[in-house]
């Protein structure tokens, strides 16, 4: 064999063997490093409580998509940290000055190695509210750079684990486009636990998102339970209906639009809470940082 020819082969086969080393750290991270089901619980616990706007036997939530804080400009191109800084800036500065006791928030990223910030991080500091759940819908990448994003819940006081289980729909775990986990954890109001579900339902298939909303029904059961997020969904179909006619939540099932893109304006995101809580306030926030505006609900609770 020839000099030249022995010298191809062993390009090809160093060429072969980084495709599987990268092949190979794409699938540890997606398969072992992620979190995936298992939602992660974090405390930080040098941040001071930030004061609430709550009477006492009330409570105020959040719902907010954050957009991935507008990190992302497709493809594998993404804003400089400077940039997403400012968005979370002004985020954090809007959400701050609500008092709210728990907000949900939602397209929000843990992980994001081409700007490194952890935006959930970010707005539960600067926010004043220590005690944060995440939970992953999508884990992209390579152990050492990699997008890391989905649901997150962020309170005044402590939070307990219980699940982030597959939506209908999800794809493996190579595919981000459009798969949906839902995070829910739990905590105490009125002196009992209370579930609270994080939610990012299906854009683009609405039948599948009435599918995932009846599974989230299924889970929650007779416990009572906050559904809060970016449920895709307008008032008059087909899955806000399903929660509505359950009879077993409370909330403004209407209201102003949540969603703006272009022309678009739609009511997409809710606040819902255990059926008997009394709902004092309710309000979308005029405020254009994210194509989501944050939803309000402030609730006296009853149980």
């Amino acid at each position: 064999m020839s000099r030249r020819k022995r010298r191809v082969l062993w390009v090809l086969a160093a060429l072969g063997s980084f495709v599987l080393l990268v092949v190979g750290l794409f699938a540890l991270n997606g398969l072992v490093l992620a979190d995936r089901q298992t939602p992660r619980m974090r405390h930080f616990a040098d941040v001071h409580v930030a004061p609430t706007r709550s009477a006492p036997g009330e409570v105020t939530f959040i719902s907010y998509n954050i957009a991935k804080g507008f990190a992302h400009k497709g493809g594998v191109r993404f804003e400089s940290r400077e940039f997403v800084e400012n968005k979370l800036k002004r985020m954090a500065e809007v959400l701050r000055a609500e008092q709210a006791d728990v907000v949900f928030l939602s397209e929000a990223l843990t992980e994001l190695s081409a700007c490194d910030i952890d935006q959930v991080a970010y707005l539960a500091r600067e926010c004043g509210l220590p005690f944060v759940a995440t939970g992953e819908n999508y884990n992209l990448g390579l152990p050492f750079y990699r997008v890391v994003g989905g649901n997150a819940v962020l309170s005044r006081t402590p939070l307990t684990p219980v699940a982030n289980f597959d939506l209908a729909g999800r794809q493996p775990f190579w595919v981000s486009k459009n798969n949906r986990r839902a995070l829910f954890v739990s905590a105490e109001f009125g002196g009992k636990p209370v579930l609270m579900g994080a939610l990012h339902n299906d854009s683009f298939d609405m039948r599948n998102n009435t599918v995932q909303m009846q599974q989230l029904l299924d889970f929650i059961g007779d416990r009572p339970a906050i559904l809060a997020g970016d449920f895709n969904n307008r008032p008059k179909d087909r899955s806000i209906a399903l929660v509505r006619d359950s009879g077993k939540f409370a909330g403004e099932f209407d209201g102003a639009p949540s969603f703006f893109e272009g022309k678009r304006a739609e009511r997409l995101d809710y606040i819902l809470v255990p059926a008997g809580w009394e709902l004092i306030e309710s309000r979308v926030i005029p405020d254009d940082t994210s194509d989501h505006r944050p939803v309000v609900g402030r609730f006296k609770v009853k149980l």
